[in-house]
């Protein structure tokens, strides 16, 4: 287990992530988490020493419990945002289109816990019809069109709702 990439001051939090967008028959999985009330992808920190590959397929195992591979790597956004305890916050997040290695995958709703470095972490997946994804409910919001293109790629985005 090793050592998240993360930076907290007085001022701002930063963490440099990975996020996975699993595409299966028109839908795309999402997660709640811990009854947030909206989504993001699968995904979480990289881990010092680890390229943004191997960090997105270990959280992706973590996170459902089943191997991904690496099909695509999309981009990159800059995110600064408020987080839900009012810091500010600093965040690099690199996107690869995965899918799982089991082609059975389950493809209904399903909830896992997950034992996140000692923290329990309630895990709502939800399969959302691409078409019918509700930008009020993803985080960061700036994807969904990016998300809903019939080429999926997006490369550099800069994201900053603190201006």
């Amino acid at each position: 287990m090793g050592q998240d990439i993360k930076v907290k001051t007085d001022d701002f939090n930063f963490k440099f992530r990975v996020s996975g967008i699993v595409i299966k028959n028109g839908k795309i999985l999402v997660v709640d988490m811990d009854d947030s009330g909206f989504y993001c992808l699968p995904g979480g920190y990289v881990e010092l020493g680890e390229t943004t590959e191997e960090a997105v397929q270990r959280e992706l195992r973590e996170e459902t419990g089943s191997e991904v591979k690496v099909k695509k790597y999309l981009g990159v956004l800059e995110n600064y945002f408020i987080n839900k305890y009012g810091r500010k916050m600093h965040e690099i997040s690199f996107y690869y289109l995965l899918e799982f290695v089991d082609s059975n995958i389950q493809t209904e709703d399903f909830m896992r816990i997950e034992n996140d470095k000692g923290y329990h972490i309630k895990l709502n997946f939800y399969w959302i019809d691409l078409d019918a994804i509700d930008p009020n409910m993803v985080k960061p919001e700036v994807l969904v069109p990016y998300l809903q293109k019939e080429e999926l790629e997006f490369g550099h985005l800069i994201y900053n709702t603190l201006d």
